[in-house]
C-alpha cells in the first residue's frame, strides 16, 4: 500500500489533535485503480485508543477487528513542511450515541481505534491513498498526447489521474504516453511546480449523454524528484481540504448556537 515509510520516534500525541481529519484506507487495488478510503475526524484521545467520528462511507460492524491504515497530514511547526503520518489502526468498537461531554444534548456514532505501538507511527509517502477532485480555483492542469486534443483534469492521486478527453477518444487501454502536470504550488526557486512522466491508459469510459470521454492514467515509475513533488502537492491540497472542513464545522456550530429553540 505504501510506497515508502520512514520509521519515526515521534509519538501520536505530538502530531495528532482533536479535530484532525483522518483517512482510513482499507483496500488498495493498483491494477484496477480502486481504493477504499473512508474519511473521519478525531474527537478525543486516550492512552491506548483514539475516538473518531463514524467514517464516510460508514464503517460497518462486520469491519470491527480490521486494521486499516490511518493517515493524516500536519504542517511541521519548525520547518513548515507538510508531512503525512500513518499507522495501522485496529477498529476496536462502534459506539452509538457517543457524547464528547456529559452535558451534550445529542450523541453521535463514534469509532474507537487503536493507537500506534512504539515505533508504529511512520512518516509515509503513500502511492495511491487519496484522490483529489479538481475544482476551478485549484488551477491544476495537464498536457498529454497531442492526438487526445484539449483535455481537462478531473481528479488525481499519487498513483494516477483521471482526465476528460474529446470524443471519440484516441486513447486505448494499455497505451503508454508522456504527460506534464502543472500545479500553482511554488517550488523553492519560486516557480510553479511542473511534473513530467510516463503513464499507461488503464481505462476509457464513454457516457453517451456527455460530450467528453473519461480516461484513467496510471503513473509509471516516476523519478524521485517527481514523486516528491507530487506527494508535496497532494499533502498541500489535503491540508487545504482539512482546513476547509474545520471552518465549515465551526460555522455550523456557530449558526446552531445562535438559534433559539
Amino acid at each position: 500500500m505504501a510506497e515508502q515509510s520512514l520509521k519515526s520516534s515521534t509519538t501520536i500525541d505530538q502530531v495528532l489533535r482533536p479535530g484532525t481529519q483522518l483517512e482510513l484506507i482499507f483496500d488498495v487495488d493498483l491494477i484496477n485503480d480502486f481504493i477504499d478510503v473512508r474519511a473521519a475526524k478525531v474527537l478525543d484521545m486516550a492512552d491506548d485508543q483514539i475516538i473518531i467520528t463514524q467514517a464516510s462511507p460508514p464503517v460497518l460492524k462486520a469491519m470491527i477487528g480490521r486494521s486499516p491504515e490511518a493517515t493524516f497530514v500536519r504542517r511541521d511547526p519548525v520547518t513548515g513542511d507538510i508531512i503525512r503520518w500513518g499507522w495501522r489502526a485496529q477498529i476496536k468498537e462502534i459506539v452509538e450515541n457517543y457524547k464528547l461531554r456529559p452535558d451534550d444534548a445529542q450523541g453521535t456514532t463514534a469509532l474507537i481505534i487503536g493507537c500506534p505501538s512504539i515505533g508504529g507511527l511512520t512518516e509515509t509517502n503513500a502511492r495511491m491513498d487519496y484522490r483529489l477532485n479538481i475544482t476551478g480555483d485549484r488551477k491544476i492542469s495537464i498536457q498529454t498526447h497531442p492526438s487526445f486534443g484539449r483535455v481537462s483534469l478531473l481528479d488525481f492521486s499519487a498513483g494516477g489521474v483521471l482526465i476528460a478527453a474529446p470524443r471519440p477518444p484516441q486513447a486505448k487501454e494499455g497505451m503508454r504516453l508522456w504527460f506534464t502536470l502543472f500545479f500553482p504550488i511554488l517550488t523553492a526557486a519560486g516557480q510553479p511546480t511542473v511534473i513530467n512522466g510516463e503513464a499507461e491508459v488503464t481505462r476509457v469510459t464513454i457516457d453517451e449523454s456527455e460530450q467528453m470521454a473519461k480516461v484513467g492514467l496510471k503513473f509509471l515509475d516516476l523519478d524521485i524528484s517527481a514523486t516528491r513533488a507530487l506527494q508535496k502537492a497532494i499533502n498541500y491540497y489535503m491540508l487545504e481540504e482539512q482546513r476547509g472542513l474545520s471552518r465549515a464545522a465551526r460555522e455550523s456550530r456557530a449558526q446552531g448556537g445562535g438559534q433559539t429553540p
